[in-house]
């Protein structure tokens, strides 16, 4: 393997742990007992498309001025700063979307979305976790074939 796709691979993996941490589950608690989230009020793929577009876009305003309450727009939107600039150049481009669908993990939903881009080795799962009404709640990314678990 040369050493372009070991650093993508690399600094996916690494980014992953963003939404790892949204969870509102403690980590002593069962994975058996994990809350189910409100019902939407809105259509959660249609806001996580919007929230994902604005972050490949690097329209971070519009994230920020889209978050979920008690968040921190000038953490998220260094946070998602730093995310672009390491997407740009290790990731590249989207280049199609091949999925998008909304699950519960952890707890929460989160919009998926599964797209090839033009440096990575192989389709890669960008997360989104999204509230109940549409609004940004953290993000994650990985390579698609080693995508986290979900709530049953």
């Amino acid at each position: 393997m040369s050493l372009r796709p070991a650093l993508v691979i690399l600094a996916l993996v690494m980014s992953a742990a963003s939404v790892d941490a949204q969870s509102d589950v403690p980590a002593t608690a069962s994975a058996d007992v994990k809350r189910m989230p409100p019902p939407p009020t809105t259509d959660l793929v249609v806001a996580g498309r919007t929230i994902a577009n604005w972050i490949l876009a690097n329209q971070l305003d519009s994230v920020a001025a889209n978050m979920a309450p008690g968040s921190n727009a000038d953490t998220v939107k260094m946070e998602l700063t730093r995310f672009v600039e390491r997407l740009a150049v290790r990731g590249g481009n989207e280049l199609k979307v091949i999925e998008e669908k909304v699950v519960r993990r952890n707890g929460q939903y989160q919009y998926w979305r599964t797209s090839e881009f033009q440096l990575a080795p192989s389709a890669v799962l960008f997360r989104i976790v999204v509230t109940p009404d549409g609004k940004y709640a953290g993000f994650g990314i990985g390579l698609a074939n080693e995508a986290p678990p979900i709530d049953p």
